[in-house]
């Protein structure tokens, strides 16, 4: 599901220059990103619910990963270009991913909490969450 989500910012987001999943995220947080702005999709949870299915296990399992966008703009020090440019980008993500399907096994996507990590290097880090869930079953 994360491939799939990688490759919707690839093609519905021309204006990224580099996307990419946890492990460019952590080479970027490092040493800084290649080139921005960029974006990062990142599996954070995995929460099943119970199922009452008696010896057949069917379980509604809720998925958490999180859009971590960067972007760098150097014309001003206190970072209100940044900021601008962070709405911008973000709002062309969520038109991208909000109520997208990323395979026929998962739900559309719905937004969660977002939030500001860091401002270093001129780099603004931003999270959007983003919410999805399946259907585990089991063989029985």
């Amino acid at each position: 599901m994360i491939d799939a989500v990688i490759a919707k910012l690839e093609t519905s987001v021309p204006l990224l220059k580099l996307v990419g999943g946890a492990a460019q995220f952590q080479n970027a947080a490092e040493s800084l990103p290649k080139g921005t702005p960029a974006a990062f999709v990142i599996p954070l949870e995995e929460n099943p619910g119970n199922s009452a299915m008696g010896d057949l296990v069917i379980q509604r399992v809720s998925v958490t990963f999180g859009v971590v966008l960067v972007v760098r703009n150097l014309s001003d020090t206190k970072g209100v270009a940044a900021r601008q440019d962070m709405e911008a980008l973000r709002a062309t993500v969520k038109t991208a991913l909000l109520g997208w399907q990323p395979t026929p096994l998962y739900d559309p996507l719905e937004r969660g909490r977002s939030g500001l990590l860091a401002f270093k290097d001129m780099h603004m880090w931003w999270q959007d969450i983003y919410l999805t869930s399946y259907i585990d079953r089991s063989a029985n």
